[in-house]
């Protein structure tokens, strides 16, 4: 397959090298154009794949395997492999991650994706192992390893000088940043509320988003902060049965 290379954005080679040689650097695949990753960081972190393998593909073992690495269990990891993956999917009889429980990749990641689609996921999940090849999943995965590492103040700033320089590619879309949110829930409250908030900043109309700062609030022990979101999402989405039961556990009324 035809190798390019990104320019200024190639990515130094992580293997070693003869000391005082430059190491090479990786060539990017023809079909992992910038327009596909962004299309494809949507899909992803918008999408089904999240809840297997995490938000930015950095799997936490529960279900699926991290696709941070260069290890790949299903194909080489070159970008027509991941993109056959993505297009059969896995059996589960024909799966060699080691998880808790036996699980199957459904086609398409269980998405109805057209061809197009599923390059641009390809062309992202392929970038995910290799970061320093597109600003923007460089940007996205320090992003994620700073939440991950407990800095919520310099996670949000992060987000909010990318949002600045390009407000129309946000490092993660909506579902994303709740799933992310999900991930320090019960454990980590705090952090779950700012991502949360963040969230009902850059969607408030969403009831969705309310309802996640909601049930944070909630596990935190903000009484009166969790029956301000709960009612407002309910605003929002009159149908959200989930807030009227929060409200009532909470003893107000919705």
């Amino acid at each position: 397959m035809t190798l390019r290379r990104f320019g200024v954005l190639a990515l130094l080679s992580s293997s070693v090298s003869v000391a005082g040689a430059q190491p090479e650097p990786i060539a990017v695949p023809d079909s992992v154009t910038a327009e596909r990753v962004l299309a494809g960081s949507e899909l992803y972190n918008g999408g089904s794949c999240t809840a297997c393998h995490a938000v930015g593909g950095r799997g936490v073992g529960r279900r699926a395997p991290d696709l941070s690495d260069v290890e790949w269990l299903h194909s080489e990891g070159d970008f027509d492999g991941i993109f056959e993956s993505i297009f059969w999917g896995v059996p589960k009889d024909r799966m060699k991650a080691v998880t808790p429980r036996p699980f199957e990749m459904h086609p398409r990641g269980g998405m109805t994706i057209d061809r197009e689609q599923m390059k641009a996921l390809a062309a992202y999940v392929w970038t995910v192992a290799h970061p320093e090849t597109h600003p923007f999943v460089a940007e996205q995965a320090r992003f994620l390893d700073l939440a991950r590492g407990g800095d919520a103040e310099e996670t949000l700033g992060l987000f909010s000088a990318a949002r600045a320089r390009d407000p129309e590619h946000l490092l993660l879309p909506e579902a994303g940043l709740n799933r992310l949110g999900y991930e320090f829930l019960p454990g980590d409250p705090d952090t779950a509320i700012a991502i949360f908030r963040l969230n009902v900043e850059l969607h408030p109309e969403s009831g969705n988003v309310y309802d996640s700062l909601g049930e944070a609030y909630m596990i935190g022990g903000d009484r009166e902060r969790a029956i301000e979101s709960y009612r407002r999402s309910l605003e929002l989405d009159p149908a959200n049965e989930n807030a009227v039961e929060k409200l009532r556990e909470l003893g107000a009324t919705p």
